[in-house]
């Protein structure tokens, strides 16, 4: 297997050079674009949102069948230059797709096996695609630099006493050469439906809420729990999909945390329809769960449990800032908070033009100010079982954007 101390970086670099998805209608309507063996993609403002149904490798092969033009964008992009480099090997290919796949539940291995025939591709291809982002982390990447924030408000805190919940998804400037894709899922297996954002080819819960509003979002750990990712372990993105597939409430996504060790360091926002909490992960040291102190809770990628020991250290995207920042619009927003209101409170900036940090700011950066940038924003109403998406980016702007998974989900 060949080291690819760079590999990180090679890819941000090979991703500024996609070809950018028109994100410049204002209309939240969806628009059916291509349909197969019962699956559906839809356009809605830029974003891509494919719905797929029945065993897990049917909604597999319709992924597939619906996505395989973007999927082999990405690929070529990420993956074609290092093969014909030779910095890329079918060794380390083949280690990472036994990796994902053999430790994969049923499911895992069932939609991987979908995917390869709706698209046409080899199965490797598949799982390797998808595998990229820890693949990345694992050669590549020696400290973290993404600054997602999330929170969320129920009970006093909300207009109505219902959970709001809002969250920024902060990483690399490329990642906007991409679609952002919302996959629906309507398993009929006895699974819950679900909704997952991410891109072309890649499945993980990074933001997701399922049928019975069970929600979690990712945030980037590694500045905390450390860089080092475990290759013993089963893939933690992969293990996702199996916890929203089959978890009824927020007690039941802690004691799954509770019980398993993560193959990298990495923050969860986990919600339902009664409260939230954070799991605060390392590879190294297992997780923490920690309980809102009310009824509202702010998630950034500072560890902020108190027995890790570590203090409450800042990180090169200004998250202990971003944390004040959205702890202090909560509380100024106090029985106001509802799915508009979370849109507003997502929407306030942490830095004024010229680089400094916003008086009464939030956490959106909609420029390269620091060392990410937001690269799509959601609200999720998990009463009513809708989400808001946008992009604040002016170059790849989309305002936000609702989609109703209740219906979706019929």
């Amino acid at each position: 297997m060949k080291t690819l101390k760079n590999y990180f970086y090679v890819v941000l670099g090979l991703l500024f050079s996609a070809n950018v998805i028109a994100q410049n209608n204002s209309s939240s309507d969806l628009k059916l674009i291509k349909e197969y063996k019962g699956g559906k993609l839809y356009e809605a403002n830029g974003f891509l949102v494919p719905v797929i149904e029945g065993s897990n490798e049917e909604m597999g092969e319709q992924y597939g069948g619906l996505m395989k033009d973007e999927m082999q964008k990405t690929f070529d992009l990420l993956i074609k230059p290092e093969l014909d480099k030779g910095i890329l090997d079918q060794e380390t290919i083949q280690f990472w797709v036994t990796r994902a796949y053999g430790t994969g539940s049923m499911r895992t291995k069932q939609f991987y096996e979908g995917v390869a025939k709706g698209a046409g591709w080899s199965l490797n291809d598949v799982v390797f695609l998808d595998q990229v982002m820890e693949y990345g982390i694992y050669y590549g990447k020696l400290h973290s630099f993404a600054g997602c924030t999330s929170i969320a408000a129920w009970g006093e805190n909300s207009k109505d006493g219902e959970m709001y919940i809002g969250r920024n998804m902060d990483w690399s400037e490329a990642f906007l050469k991409f679609p952002t894709v919302v996959t629906v899922r309507k398993p009929n297996d006895g699974s819950y439906k679900m909704a997952t954002t991410g891109w072309p080819g890649m499945y993980a819960s990074f933001t997701a809420m399922n049928e019975k509003g069970v929600y979690i979002d990712v945030h980037d750990g590694t500045s905390m729990g450390g860089s080092v990712v475990f290759l013993e372990r089963p893939s933690i993105l992969n293990e996702l999909i199996d916890i929203m597939s089959e978890s009824p409430s927020l007690d039941a996504v802690k004691s799954r945390f509770n019980g398993m060790n993560n193959s990298v360091s990495i923050i969860f926002t986990i919600a339902d329809k009664n409260s939230a909490a954070s799991v605060e992960a390392s590879s190294l040291n297992g997780n923490r769960v920690r309980l809102p102190k009310g009824e509202s809770l702010t998630v950034v990628n500072t560890f902020l449990v108190d027995d890790w020991g570590l203090g409450k250290r800042e990180t090169v995207s200004n998250s202990l800032r971003r944390y004040s920042n959205m702890e202090a619009q909560v509380a100024a927003h106090k029985g106001k908070i509802d799915y508009e209101v979370t849109k507003e409170l997502m929407d306030i900036r942490l830095f004024n033009e010229d680089g400094s940090f916003k008086e009464n700011g939030g956490c959106t950066k909609p420029a390269l100010q620091d060392a990410d940038i937001t690269v799509y924003q959601t609200v999720f109403d998990i009463n009513k079982q809708k989400i808001a998406i946008k992009i604040p980016v002016t170059e790849h702007f989309a305002d936000w954007t609702e989609i109703d998974l209740n219906e979706l989900w019929k």
